[in-house]
């Protein structure tokens, strides 16, 4: 008979065993969401609390999966190199290298499979009508094959095209010409030469960062100079070569080319560096200090909800004291305790991932501009997994605690405390006040944190940039010019403006400048003196170099400090002259006046320049720089560097108020003019966008974490004084003041406030120093930011302490005893 047969009796018995499991753990499963539904408040607190912390979490490795983790949308990635020089005597590093390096580097090395050399930036492109600002890099016909590019129409420039072909980006071929097909065969000017477009490049790629118009130039560059460092060069790496051995083979030919030119190539060392690493390397210390902030901030979101398990595992103790009693395994105590922890967290998964769909875009319109690939950051199934992680790894931390024990409840001990008495295990309540001390010391981290970067905030934005930033208004100017007499006439034009704008009702002063601080033009670089201090030849002094008109000075509020300004009598022909600024002055000429000393620079000419004023310092990129060395130039004797300038204006009115009366007089005087407008507050506010972005931030997550902490404190002081609800009204019906009561829970919650702190403390001294470098004019151990974050953390934990403390003076003696 089938039922005597012994494999399919073994079978029934497995199969009933199964099943027998799974109809359990749906069981549990129900028990434990009917229990969520019973206790609403406690879920939603959790749940809450989760997804607060699981939020934050995904959204920044959001950012941080698609910056530094996800390949470079290049084919080929893992293999492309950028080339940097580095000085061995030094120490100083620069992502550039000189012409005929870059061309010695692209002809000797062998493990290189292709070097191109570039450079580039903010230019005017001229259209047929008009002219518009455009990121346009000049690259040889090599940097096609180190990229391995595909246009999605045209062709590739070759060698033979140079300055006279053109490849566009996918989007600048729409907004200029309707469409990537009637892009094809187009004429552009940039810098006054006739440009072809042969080809359009997918919108997926904008190497270097933005670039929308690619010029084709020649292979051996303009530049011949190994001390002017005028370019980047990117490579990509043969097959099969590693980044060490490519970097032997460089280390080779810089001891090379050091023999050869001995001058100009001593300490001078090539050094291979991966793409990626070298896109992301400003970026990678902010981002790897946001996600530390959040993992902070979901380890205190698990210290909370922790707590609240525990205060559910006392409130079933008796339950699960007698579920023991009657046989109940201890992983059958356990799983309901788990499975509840699982349920929450998932809820608290899935919110976070709600949550992070917005904080991703607030995200990425605060990040500064130098984040890398910001429109291809979103959430993406790599994201979501990561989140599921979390959701797995809070339900192991928030539940361990609560599940142990659970399972470790002796049932004969449980069911002779009452907790309504008073009287619940001290080991429930050490173990509850240890959670609040952790989620105090790890807020009082963040909170440091966070007082360290406002602090740098605020020391920032109170410096003294050494001249005057408000009213100002700042036109960007690209007037086309290739030759000299363009140059020339591209001068005549400016100055003939600058008067007219000067007559505009509203307008104090105007002036132009190459070399606007916080701007986008610029250039620097060595020089010599004539009556000044002696020199290492070798170690030639370095300055800032800034092409001006006359009244520049005066429209940005630089002091001058002796001398003059430059004048009318500054001619193209006449003796060449300059101003220097006061760190100048002391570093090359000391206690000796400079005005009448002579001074030659690189910039376009090898003429000496009489000095003929001193200025104050300025800050040239950001508050965050030292005011350093600068020398000044009249546009009129430097022409080639007077076409691509800023104007400034100081008004009497709200600078953007007279935009358009600004933009239609320099269109009258020449409408091939690619202009921009901004504020000189904007530019100075946008040179901090990353001190911003940190503060900001790090401040906000403190924020949560602060609030985490109150509900912590909060959620401790209310269980307790619920637990004492018996013993507050025995001691208030023996005549125990209010204020004696209220003392004490204020005072149990000082005590908790203060060990976390002290814990807080200990911990910001050990990691101080990883926050090091994003510091200016502030101590890592600031005293003031400590007081600060102590102060917050302790009226913290006071105010959340206060409302329980209320409750517990108003409890009534007889009915809290009568209730027993």
């Amino acid at each position: 008979m089938e039922s005597g047969n012994k494999g399919v009796v073994s079978e029934r018995v497995r199969s009933y065993g199964w099943e027998n499991a799974v109809r359990s753990l749906v069981a549990d499963v129900r028990f434990a969401g009917r229990q969520l539904l019973k206790h609403p408040v406690f879920t939603a607190a959790a749940a809450l609390t989760l997804a607060l912390g699981i939020g934050a979490n995904t959204a920044i490795f959001t950012v941080v999966e698609s910056v530094l983790l996800a390949p470079l949308p290049y084919q080929g990635a893992d293999r492309l190199a950028v080339l940097n020089t580095y000085w061995t005597d030094s120490g100083h590093t620069t992502s550039r290298v000189t012409g005929p390096d870059g061309v010695d580097v692209r002809t000797q090395a062998r493990t290189m499979e292709a070097v191109s050399v570039y450079s580039g930036g903010s230019l005017g492109v001229e259209l047929h009508d008009h002219s518009v600002y455009a990121v346009v890099t000049w690259v040889d016909a090599n940097f096609a094959s180190v990229f391995r590019l595909q246009p999605i129409a045209g062709h590739l420039f070759t060698e033979a095209d140079a300055h006279s072909a053109a490849l566009v980006s996918e989007q600048f071929a729409r907004d200029n010409f309707g469409g990537t097909q009637a892009a094809l065969g187009q004429v552009l000017h940039v810098e006054n030469e006739a440009l072809e477009i042969v080809g359009v490049l997918p919108a997926a790629f904008d190497f270097p960062a933005r670039t929308q118009v690619w010029e084709a130039s020649p292979l051996q560059p303009a530049s011949k100079s190994r001390t002017a460092f005028n370019y980047k060069a990117v490579g990509r790496l043969r097959p099969g070569v590693s980044f060490q051995t490519a970097q032997t083979e460089l280390t080779g030919i810089s001891r090379r080319l050091e023999a050869a030119y001995p001058a100009e190539n001593r300490n001078k060392q090539f050094v291979a560096a991966p793409l990626k690493d070298a896109l992301t390397s400003d970026v990678r210390p902010t981002l790897m200090l946001l996600w530390a902030t959040v993992g902070i901030i979901l380890l205190i979101a698990c210290v909370n909800v922790t707590h609240l398990q525990l205060v559910r595992s006392i409130e079933r103790q008796r339950e699960i004291a007698i579920r023991k009693a009657i046989g109940s395994s201890g992983w059958r105590v356990l799983r309901p305790v788990m499975l509840e922890s699982l349920l929450l967290s998932l809820i608290g998964g899935a919110a976070g991932v709600l949550l992070a769909f917005p904080a991703v875009h607030v995200l990425i319109a605060m990040a500064p501009k130098e984040l890398p690939h910001a429109n291809a950051i979103h959430l993406n199934g790599r994201v979501l997994a990561f989140a599921l992680g979390l959701a797995v790894v809070c339900t192991l931390l928030s539940s361990m605690l609560p599940a142990l024990r659970a399972s470790g409840v002796d049932a004969a001990e449980a069911l002779k405390h009452d907790a309504s008495r008073g009287m619940s295990r001290q080991g429930a309540a050490r173990l509850r006040d240890g959670l609040v001390i952790a989620e105090v010391a790890a807020t009082f981290v963040l909170a440091m944190g966070a007082g360290l970067l406002l602090h740098t905030m605020m020391t920032l934005m109170a410096r003294d940039m050494g001249y005057r930033t408000p009213q100002l208004l700042v036109v960007d100017a690209d007037a086309p010019a290739h030759s000299e007499a363009d140059a020339l006439r591209v001068v005549g034009q400016l100055n003939t403006l600058f008067a007219e704008l000067a007559s505009v009702p509203g307008v104090e002063r105007v002036a132009g400048i190459m070399g606007l601080p916080t701007g986008n033009y610029g250039s620097n670089g060595s020089y010599h003196t004539r009556g000044g201090l002696p020199f290492d030849p070798g170690h030639a002094p370095s300055s800032v170099f800034s092409v001006a008109s006359p009244g520049y000075f005066q429209t940005m509020g630089i002091p001058l400090e002796g001398g003059r300004d430059f004048d009318a009598q500054d001619t193209f022909d006449g003796p060449f002259v300059a101003v220097i600024s006061r760190s100048l002055a002391r570093q090359s000429f000391g206690d000796i006046d400079p005005v009448g000393k002579q001074i030659q620079c690189g910039l376009d000419s090898d003429k000496w320049m009489t000095i003929v004023g001193v200025v104050g310092d300025v800050r040239q990129d950001s508050p965050a720089d030292k005011a350093g060395p600068a020398l000044y130039m009249p546009m009129t004797q430097h022409p080639f560097y007077a076409n691509q300038i800023h104007i400034v204006l100081r008004t009497e009115v709200k600078p953007l108020t007279l935009m358009g009366v600004v933009q239609a007089k320099i269109l009258e005087v020449n409408p091939l003019i690619a202009l921009r407008f901004t504020t000189m507050d904007a530019m100075l506010n946008k040179s901090l966008a990353a001190e911003r972005f940190r503060a900001v931030l790090v401040s906000s997550f403190a924020g949560v974490g602060l609030l985490l902490a109150m509900l912590g404190v909060y959620g401790t002081m209310a269980y307790s004084v619920a637990q004492r609800t018996f013993e507050i009204g025995l001691r208030m019906a023996f005549g125990a003041e209010k204020r004696a009561i209220l003392s004490g829970i204020l005072g149990h919650a000082a005590k908790l406030a203060c060990c976390g702190i002290a814990a807080g403390l200990l911990l910001s001294l050990l990691l101080a120093r990883l926050v090091e470098n994003m510091l200016v004019g502030v101590r890592p151990i600031d005293p003031g930011s400590l007081a600060v974050a102590a102060l917050l953390l302790l009226l913290t934990a006071l105010a959340a302490a206060f409302v329980p403390g209320w409750k517990a003076t108003h409890v009534d003696p007889m009915g809290a005893l009568r209730a027993e």
